[in-house]
């Protein structure tokens, strides 16, 4: 009985161990699940406080970035805001939104949404311009990026459901590249079309880039020359002992530039200019170019018409000395008269009396002079310094010959200021003027050879200043014009102040040709006929009047001779811009013919005509019937200078102001073949 109290009592304690154990179990089971649900809990708010700070991050980017965010429901086309209001608030039908779209960029924002929505890319980008002011259209034009995503239902077809898109105002940048690019536009434009060469080269000394003078200059040959592109700055010839990699200075200075390996042989003004960076380190050099040849030869010609000059004031000077010799050693008689006894007294020395006569008797000896009838009113004509040169019968001597005096008054009055008398001199100057006679004809020589040269030499200035002017002037105008039309107006005018200026070089180079022992002929064979119809071609393009028609007459397929055609060509060149000046209406007709065993050539106009009293000297050097037309009035003489040293002959034909002209020439030539 005891026994089994003590089993039973074992049991009951086994029994309780057990639902310990469970209730233990139990225990950490449930700490564990707390434990497992308070670190998911944990979890779940890290990562909400992450996406909060990339939702706060998102945020500031949004709106640093001016962006905005567009829903589009692809089943209900309607787009709403997500984030700015570029929207109504109630939002906007999806073909609504297409008229605040720039209408050439509704076609690419259109392609690009049916990318998106119809051809399945998730993804994608487009750039077009919108209208800020909305359905006022009032043209505030915004480019806008639009970086779309599309979403998708969640169906086995997985149709578009919206169409997120983030546009991001971009004007702002694209101002600045549009500002960037027509700056640079300009500059580059400025580069290329400068009347000077300009180069750039590296701190190196490579080239890197050289306008199309600079090309002309350097004689290039082809775009990227190996020559100029593969030698260094510092090893060309003329800045081989100026300039090296650790010293680049300012340098302008003329010098003659020879580049053998190119064919260049010019006098040229050249200037170099380091380009540093904002570390005071070299970063570039700049190059700049001109050819000075033609200006050098014209300085020459200018310096030996200054010699000219400088001689014939020499010989002026001398004639002067000559003339004051001559009065120095002539005959002169001093005078003096008297009011009140009405007589004059000569006097070969002051202290001795040659002669004596009264008014009257002097007013004999007067053929025709002021001071016969300036006697007869004493007091009133000769109360002032008088001189005159008279023409009178011999003082001194008898005889019938007339003889020059001069005759110098000067009145004589006493202390209350009345006239008593005058005094002077009287020379006999026929001698005298003799040689002034002589010397007058000389000087007027000379001065006329000083007057053409000064008068050369204004005109020459004028005329090259002023398409010069037109030149540089309309090439500044260039850049800043907007349109095609009004950039090829400005082209148009600067080829035709280069062609003026062109035409005025080639006048002063065959002047040049004819101070220095004349125009040299060189004939050789050639189709005048084909040659005549190609300088019609390019001289019908000066002829712009709209009412002035250009004619041409080649009654010959081919006439093969022998002449200098380049120089006939000039005249013909000469005769028909000649006619462009002067004609406004009607028709300017060049042709010729073979006749006389030569080729005769004209050029007729309907122009202002020549005056009979003018048509004998147009072919002189500097003559202009008309100063306001623009010329040198070498052309004609260029002509005349020309047919002559062709043994040829030269002339015009008109019949007065306002009736048209013709101006032809005949150059012999013997004709191989014509058809």
């Amino acid at each position: 009985m005891g026994l089994g109290v003590n089993i039973l009592g074992m049991a009951i304690t086994a029994q309780d161990a057990i639902y310990v154990v469970l209730l233990f179990v139990v225990l950490i089971v449930f700490l564990a699940t707390v434990g497992i649900n308070r670190i998911s809990i944990l979890r779940i708010r890290k990562r909400a406080r992450e996406a909060q700070e990339i939702s706060t991050i998102m945020q500031h980017t949004l709106d640093i970035n001016k962006n905005y965010v567009l829903k589009l429901d692809v089943q209900k086309r309607h787009a709403t805001n997500l984030r700015g209001h570029l929207f109504p608030d109630e939002g906007m039908g999806y073909e609504e939104s297409f008229d605040i779209i720039h209408p050439d960029d509704r076609a690419i924002y259109r392609n690009f949404i049916l990318q998106m929505v119809k051809e399945g890319k998730s993804t994608g980008s487009c750039l077009f311009r919108w209208d800020m002011s909305g359905h006022q259209h009032l043209g505030d034009w915004h480019y806008m990026r639009d970086q779309g995503v599309v979403e998708y239902s969640r169906d086995k077809d997985k149709n578009p459901t919206n169409l997120f898109c983030t546009l991001t105002d971009e004007t702002e940048y694209f101002l600045k590249e549009s500002e960037k690019n027509e700056l640079t536009d300009k500059y580059k434009k400025m580069f290329e079309q400068s009347i000077v060469g300009l180069a750039l080269y590296d701190k190196n000394g490579r080239l890197m880039n050289a306008n199309q003078k600079m090309r002309e200059i350097l004689k290039f040959q082809g775009e990227d020359d190996p020559y100029y592109f593969g030698t260094s700055l510092y090893d060309l010839p003329t800045f081989r002992n100026l300039s090296n990699h650790n010293q680049v200075e300012d340098l302008y200075f003329c010098t003659k530039s020879v580049i053998i390996e190119r064919g260049v042989n010019c006098f040229t003004e050249l200037r170099t200019h380091p380009i540093y960076d904002e570390n005071g380190k070299l970063f570039y050099i700049s190059f700049s170019i001109r050819d000075v040849t033609q200006e050098r030869e014209l300085y020459l010609q200018n310096r030996q018409n200054d010699l000219e000059m400088q001689r014939a004031k020499e010989e002026i000077q001398q004639y002067e000395t000559e003339l004051q010799y001559l009065m120095d050693t002539c005959n002169m008689r001093f005078f003096r008269t008297s009011l009140a006894d009405k007589t004059c007294t000569f006097y070969k020395r002051l202290d001795t009396p040659e002669r004596q006569m009264s008014f009257e008797q002097l007013t004999e000896h007067f053929v025709d002079s002021p001071f016969r009838s300036g006697l007869m009113d004493f007091a009133n004509y000769f109360s002032v310094r008088r001189s005159d040169l008279t023409n009178m019968h011999p003082l001194f001597h008898e005889g019938e010959e007339l003889q020059w005096n001069y005759i110098d008054s000067v009145p004589l009055f006493n202390a209350e200021g009345q006239l008593e008398g005058t005094y002077g001199i009287v020379r006999n100057v026929t001698d005298l003027i003799q040689k002034q006679e002589q010397l007058k004809l000389e000087t007027e020589r000379a001065n006329d050879s000083g007057r053409m040269k000064s008068v050369f030499m204004a005109n020459m200035t004028h005329e090259i200043r002023t398409p010069l002017n037109s030149i540089v002037g309309f090439s500044d105008v260039l850049p800043l014009m907007s349109t095609p039309e009004e950039k090829r107006e400005i082209v148009r005018v600067i080829m035709n102040n280069c062609d003026m200026l062109l035409r005025l070089i080639n006048d002063i180079l065959a002047i040049s040709q004819l101070d220095d022992g004349g125009i040299r002929i060189e004939p050789h064979q050639v189709d005048f006929a084909k040659a005549f119809d190609d300088i019609c071609e390019s001289l019908k393009e000066r002829v712009q009047e709209p009412g002035v028609e250009f004619i041409k007459d080649n009654p010959y397929h081919t006439l093969v001779t022998t002449i200098d055609n380049g120089r006939i060509q000039q005249v013909i060149t000469n005769l028909v811009t000649n006619a462009v000046k002067y004609t406004h209406q009607g028709h300017i007709k060049t042709g010729y013919r073979y006749e006389n065993d030569g080729l005769y050539i004209y050029c007729e106009d309907t122009g202002e005509g020549i005056p009979k009293e003018a048509q004998g000297k147009i072919f002189e050097r500097f003559v202009k019937l008309n100063d306001f037309v623009q010329g040198t009035g070498l052309g004609l003489s260029i002509c005349k200078a020309i047919t002559d040293a062709c043994r040829g002959q030269i002339g015009v034909i008109s019949e007065g102001k306002d009736k048209g002209s013709t101006f032809w020439f005949w150059i012999p030539c013997e004709v191989k073949s014509e058809e």
